[in-house]
């Protein structure tokens, strides 16, 4: 018996029209009725978050889903890429919607079935189209989903209200369509033309009216023009190949995130924030050096989110997955991008969400390096806001003395956590954790004289008072005060007025 499998369209199926907006609200409204949520899809699927990617469980899934219903027939047809026959679409949706589905390029029929063309994966409250093929079977402007970077970047972002935004290498475009909710316009570029088609067509499917689409080389589509917001996803992976517009720039190293890097602070408006994905060859001696290096001269203060250094078999092995079950290809290409990275003497790379910040007095900025865990990311725009605010008053301290005479509190969010064991007849408190539970997710073990500052940091009294109150030695006083510092860098206080 032959195994079942995603059976792709007959041909290769154009992008959805976005100037059939009737179509678009017609699919939004059916998938809305259906349930095609999240939640929904994986109690369905009894899968976790997988929707984000490929998965080889495909006849599970189908065995579980079944076609009697709208959900399983739209499952079928728009995320796992399998035909459904006349009959039961008819039954199911109607002859009538499934004329406006094919007529914008949504569904190729043939004598026996219909197949999707395009696939759809709900993210929050969005509905995001692209191809269905994975990278082994893509066309060089192979359009991907919504895949972890692109959520990493959407929960980076440093977001306000009336701002215009510019998204640059857009893809299926949900980026431009998150900014859309909060800016007054938003430009989104691409070199891709079938990338901007799909993301003109998701706009309309998620309401967004103020996107723009230009076709162009990053940023030749806005030249001269500035922006208070910019994001960006580029092809930033260090690859020695050229077949794929989403992932390979053709560019040797990492030059498109350093040309990225340089040609972004132009397109800023005074105050201006962007939010840019890179990766980079990382020197393990000072990691930030490169990144720090294409900022010289830019006029822009920097934090560098750093997300994971990788080294070249696991970079190589993440972005050749696809060829896992093709065994001589991926032994093939994991030789030759290993042989690339000798060559280029890469011995890791550092991947990283890098926020500028366009200073309006026109000096020279700073570059400060976060590390981040690699605990799942939320939103965290507004934390990483208060980074930036939170640098600029400390700026204004000059000393030591001054920052011990100011009132200091722990932010509302900010959680101690102790993990206690029984022995010997009573309870031993064996570790003490600080975290945060929204924003960036730093967490630090802690040991009970920070414990006792901690509690005392209410905004009642100076930072001086309450190190007086929980440490008993000059030195502890001197080591408090560092802590403090640092909490205060990562958002776990905040300077009292």
């Amino acid at each position: 018996m032959e195994p079942v499998r995603a059976v792709p369209p007959p041909g290769r199926p154009d992008p959805p029209r976005a100037e059939c907006p009737q179509a678009a609200v017609e699919l939004a409204r059916l998938l809305r009725v259906a349930g095609y949520e999240s939640h929904r899809i994986q109690e369905r699927l009894a899968t976790g978050d997988q929707l984000l990617a490929r998965s080889p469980e495909l006849p599970s899934y189908l065995r579980r889903l079944g076609d009697a219903d709208e959900l399983a027939v739209l499952l079928r047809l728009f995320l796992l890429g399998v035909p459904v026959t006349h009959l039961r679409l008819d039954e199911l949706l109607g002859r009538q919607l499934k004329v406006l589905l094919a007529g914008a390029g949504l569904l190729i029929q043939d004598a026996e079935v219909v197949h999707g063309t395009a696939r759809l994966v709900p993210h929050d409250e969005l509905l995001i189209a692209s191809d269905h093929a994975g990278a082994a079977e893509a066309h060089a402007d192979h359009v991907p989903g919504v895949h972890r970077p692109s959520v990493a970047l959407a929960h980076l972002t440093v977001r306000g209200e009336g701002e215009l935004a510019l998204d640059l290498c857009t893809g299926n475009g949900i980026q431009a369509i998150l900014l859309a909710a909060h800016a007054e316009r938003v430009v989104a570029t691409d070199v891709n033309e079938r990338a901007l088609a799909y993301a003109a067509f998701n706009a309309a499917l998620n309401g967004a009216d103020n996107v723009e689409m230009r076709l162009g080389n990053f940023f030749e589509p806005v030249e001269d023009e500035r922006f208070d917001l910019v994001v960006a996803n580029p092809p930033y992976v260090v690859s020695p190949e050229s077949a794929y517009l989403f992932r390979d720039s053709g560019m040797p190293g990492d030059a498109v995130s350093e040309n990225v890097v340089r040609a972004t602070p132009a397109a800023l408006a005074p105050g201006g924030f962007a939010c840019l994905l890179i990766a980079w060859a990382l020197d393990p001696d000072d990691p930030a050096e490169r990144p720090r290096s294409w900022l010289e001269g830019s006029g822009c203060d920097a934090f560098l989110l750093h997300t994971s250094t990788d080294d070249p078999i696991e970079t190589a092995t993440v972005w050749n997955r696809d060829l896992l079950d093709r065994p001589q290809a991926y032994a093939e290409a994991l030789d030759r991008w290993l042989a690339y990275y000798r060559e280029l003497g890469i011995e890791q790379l550092g991947y990283a969400c890098l926020v500028l910040r366009k200073r309006s007095d026109g000096r020279d900025g700073w570059l400060e390096a976060q590390q981040l865990p690699r605990a799942a990311l939320r939103p965290a725009g507004r934390h990483v806001r208060k980074l930036f605010e939170t640098r600029d008053r400390m700026s204004e301290i000059d000393s030591d003395s001054v920052l011990l005479d100011r009132r200091l509190r722990v932010v509302d969010d900010a959680v101690v956590t102790q993990d206690t064991r029984f022995e010997g007849g009573r309870w031993h408190v064996q570790n003490l954790t600080l975290r945060l539970e929204n924003g960036l997710p730093f967490s630090a073990e802690i040991d009970p004289p920070t414990a006792r500052l901690i509690r005392g940091l209410d905004g009642s009294r100076t930072l001086h008072e309450a190190l007086a109150a929980a440490v008993d030695s000059d030195a502890a006083l001197e080591t408090g005060l560092a802590l403090a510092r640092r909490m205060l860098e990562t958002g776990f206080l905040e300077l009292g007025e």
